[in-house]
């Protein structure tokens, strides 16, 4: 919620901080944090690139890349230049996702997906007039948000899993950048193929499971807020009544650079 309220450039950053203390505590191995700085290091040079090239507010380009006077795409674009003030724009824009993903991360690495099922689908349990309502989302849709995002980090286990076994077999991975375009399209096939195979594991071990075998379904253990929860949910609800009030105030959008 914080990264969408919060627009200033120092506000975006500093929230992005606080999510990098916790990763300590979860002890994550070498491979892990150097996939995570890849993945934010893309992210960023993404949006970089896109808003360097699109920048609604620019004025004064850095130079140009394709002039108008250029046959089709340039009467169609009017010109593609890059903008140094959209590349400045892309970046800050980029510590809202990064904070987005540092965030989700943490949470799926401390949380167990038979917990996330079951807090998704049971937010609040309401007892009116002798009869108890249920308060959260379907099961089915709880059992897909869990199932995507717990593969995340199934994904980046095997794009190092395929990694390994490309270079047993003699696949060169070092040098420039087309050298690594080109094992590229080595990895990406076996790790779609992977993708899918666990998709249908997991789709025949719900089915096994009687998946939506009843309406009701009732669950092994049933989550209860305790002491800390109502700490913490305290503690959320004044950070983010916070960040509207800093919102409102005029650091809730970010302003054209």
């Amino acid at each position: 919620i914080l990264t969408i309220v919060f627009g200033a450039p120092w506000l975006l950053i500093l929230l992005f901080l606080s999510t990098l203390p916790f990763w300590y505590f979860l002890h994550p191995s070498k491979s892990k944090v150097k996939s995570m700085f890849w993945l934010f290091a893309i992210l960023s040079l993404s949006f970089i690139i896109s808003q360097s090239l699109f920048y609604y507010w620019a004025d004064d380009p850095l130079f140009c890349i394709i002039p108008p006077e250029f046959p089709i795409i340039g009467p169609l674009t009017n010109g593609i230049y890059v903008y140094i003030d959209g590349a400045i724009y892309g970046l800050i824009q980029s510590f809202r996702f990064m904070t987005t993903i540092s965030a989700a991360m943490i949470f799926v690495s401390t949380t167990h997906p038979s917990q996330l099922i079951t807090a998704l689908g049971r937010f609040f349990n309401i007892k009116i007039k002798n009869k108890q309502y249920v308060i959260g989302l379907p099961y089915e849709i709880a059992f897909m948000v869990s199932s995507a995002v717990s593969f995340a980090p199934v994904m980046i286990e095997e794009c190092y899993g395929i990694i390994n076994a490309m270079r047993a077999r003699g696949l060169d991975l070092k040098g420039g950048i087309r050298t690594k375009l080109r094992a590229a399209k080595h990895l990406f096939l076996p790790l779609i193929v992977n993708i899918l195979r666990s998709g249908r594991q997991i789709a025949i071990a719900a089915d096994a499971r009687g998946f939506r075998a009843t309406k009701n379904r009732s669950y092994v253990k049933e989550l209860k807020l305790n002491s800390n929860d109502y700490v913490f949910l305290t503690m959320v609800i004044i950070f983010t009544g916070f960040g509207i009030y800093l919102s409102l105030v005029g650091y809730g959008s970010t302003p054209p650079i």
